[in-house]
């Protein structure tokens, strides 16, 4: 995952509701009068920064005066105010049950006490909203304008406290002001997929607001160009795939003005547009954005707008479907361990003939099968296990997942942990000694003979750290090239950058496939997410955890590993 540094124009006190997040992208620490106005004032187009991504350590929470982020709507929204402008609640509001305070920050902070330097305990994404419990309590670091109504701290549902001021308002104040309408919309948290997805087809740009046929010549001629025909001895390309030279040209292009050779590989860092202009970052075919709604250019070309921010064309993008992924299963007294997975695409029933096994059909891949709780048997050179409805499968063709005996220091004798079998590629959640859900992931890549290709997952005794609805994981691998992938589903931090979290990018459950992390189905990770601590409250985007919310334990190995060995490379995960 990429974690820009911040620079040294971002080191100026903000409040409790700037995002946890890097700057790389925010700018401006001068007023908080641009967000007031924008506010108040009559729609207009305003231009956003991409929502940044999360800190160099996702675990840690940032405290309320960090520098840690800015505005959904404006790089000028995230700023300091200056000594006039700090003042008082401007007048009363009743925080009534069900007042609302609706986040205007990417990530809107939720604080253990209302005080400048409370850690975070959560966050609210931009455009959610939460629950008041009770308040103004107060206006120590957060401070708001003079006539802003209701401004001050404010205990949420869920504890924790909130900003009124800089970039959160009380929903009755902020109306249905044009704001509203530049707002993402909040995540789908009884989905599988908290947002709708998309895959990018071509190279293609991504806007900072919707251009104008002018702009898009100037940011992406290639649309423009006349078209290759197929075989040319310039491209070598079919007839009308004109966009891969001229967009590698172009990556090159700023490849060189980042001080690198034209022929160096690309990073990431080179598809950032610069500030001020209508590029906001280039995307390559094969990376995912989030999408929030659609909306048309001055010439009716059809845009999508990005839940980070940007505008793309329709015709870039292959949306994805939101429903059909595999899932695990609970665990009760009809389905129990040991479970059987099937993964093999041609995973074969057999019935015992004598000294023999005859095949008498299939099932499909990553089918769950419930096994009779009794050793597998060898015919030939073969074994298998038997099935609690009397048919056999090989042995070869299936992932076999069996009880683990619990830590030996729990807690309590039904504290949560969460069993991660390298070997079986398995995830199993207990509450004590009890199994109630197993599933298959995809880990890290292993190849211990080539550390540039070396992506195993840590290994070791952890507790979850933090938890996102979503988050963007965006980078570069050595050997895979820059990739981003906005808004991954139901993240779970447990080690520094290693997370358990929904990969809706790919279908190879079961094996080893990812850059580090704990890759699982999004119905399962959601699954997780939900049982798992800290718990992320109603209205709330994300969760860390501290000394009197601990995280649920994680435990990562192999079989021939007892809990909690450390191990495994030092590499930071990226997927």
């Amino acid at each position: 995952m990429r974690h820009p540094a911040l620079s040294p124009k971002h080191r100026c006190i903000l409040v409790a509701t700037l995002a946890a997040a890097s700057l790389s992208s925010a700018s401006g620490c001068t007023r908080l009068d641009s967000l007031w106005s924008r506010a108040t004032a009559p729609d207009a187009v305003a231009p956003v920064d991409a929502a940044p991504s999360l800190a160099i350590d996702p675990s840690i929470p940032p405290h309320a005066d960090d520098d840690a982020g800015g505005s959904a709507l404006d790089p000028d929204d995230a700023g300091a105010i200056g000594d006039d402008d700090a003042s008082a609640d401007a007048g009363p509001v009743d925080a009534g049950p069900r007042t609302m305070i609706t986040a205007l920050g990417w990530r809107t902070g939720i604080v253990e006490a209302p005080q400048s330097n409370a850690r975070w305990i959560g966050y609210v994404r931009a455009g959610g909203q939460i629950a008041i419990v009770r308040g103004p309590v107060g206006n120590d670091g957060c401070p708001a304008r003079s006539d802003m109504r209701g401004a001050g701290w404010y205990e949420v549902e869920g504890s924790g406290f909130v900003c009124v001021g800089p970039l959160a308002m009380l929903t009755s104040v902020l109306g249905n002001r044009p704001i509203t309408r530049r707002l993402p919309t909040p995540p789908d948290i009884d989905a599988a997929m908290p947002f709708t997805y998309a895959r990018n087809t071509r190279a293609a740009a991504i806007y900072r607001w919707l251009p104008s046929e002018d702009e898009e010549r100037e940011v992406e001629p290639e649309r423009y160009a006349p078209r290759v025909p197929a075989g040319d001895a310039d491209g070598g390309m079919v007839a009308g795939d004109a966009s891969a030279p001229l967009m590698a040209t172009a990556v090159a292009t700023m490849a060189t003005d980042a001080g690198r050779a034209p022929d160096a590989q690309v990073r990431i860092e080179d598809l950032e547009g610069a500030a001020g202009t209508p590029l906001l970052r280039r995307i390559l075919r094969g990376m995912y954005v989030s999408l929030n709604r659609e909306a048309r250019a001055s010439g009716g070309s059809s845009f999508w707008h990005t839940q980070s921010g940007g505008y793309i064309r329709s015709s870039a993008l292959s949306t994805l479907r939101s429903d059909g992924f595999f899932q695990g299963i609970a665990l009760d007294a009809q389905h129990h361990l040991p479970i059987g997975v099937a993964l093999s695409t041609v995973t074969s029933t057999y019935q015992a003939n004598g000294r023999s096994m005859s095949p008498t059909g299939r099932v499909p891949r990553l089918a769950i099968i419930q096994l009779a709780d009794e050793p597998p048997v060898t015919v030939g050179n073969e074994q298998y296990y038997h099935t609690a409805e009397g048919y056999f499968l090989r042995s070869r063709q299936v992932r076999v997942i069996t009880r683990h005996e619990p830590p030996v220091d729990l807690s309590s004798p039904d504290e949560k942990w969460i069993d991660v079998n390298l070997d079986h590629q398995s995830v199993v959640a207990y509450e004590g000694a009890r199994p109630v859900y197993v599933t298959v992931a995809s880990t890290g890549r292993r190849n211990r003979s080539n550390p540039d290709e070396n992506y195993e997952t840590v290994q070791g005794a952890f507790r979850i750290l933090s938890k996102h609805v979503a988050t963007t994981m965006d980078g570069n691998s050595a050997n895979d090239g820059p990739y981003s992938i906005e808004d991954v589903p139901w993240v779970m931090y447990f080690e520094g950058s290693f997370a358990l979290h929904g990969a809706f990018w790919h279908n190879g459950f079961g094996a080893m496939r990812s850059h580090g992390c704990v890759n699982m189905s999004p119905p399962d990770a959601r699954w997780f997410y939900n049982w798992t601590e800290p718990h992320v409250a109603p209205g709330w985007n994300g969760a860390y955890a501290n000394a009197q919310r601990p995280g649920t334990r994680v435990y990562v190995h192999y079989d021939e590993q007892p809990l909690g060995t450390r191990g495994g490379p030092d590499r930071v995960p990226q997927h």
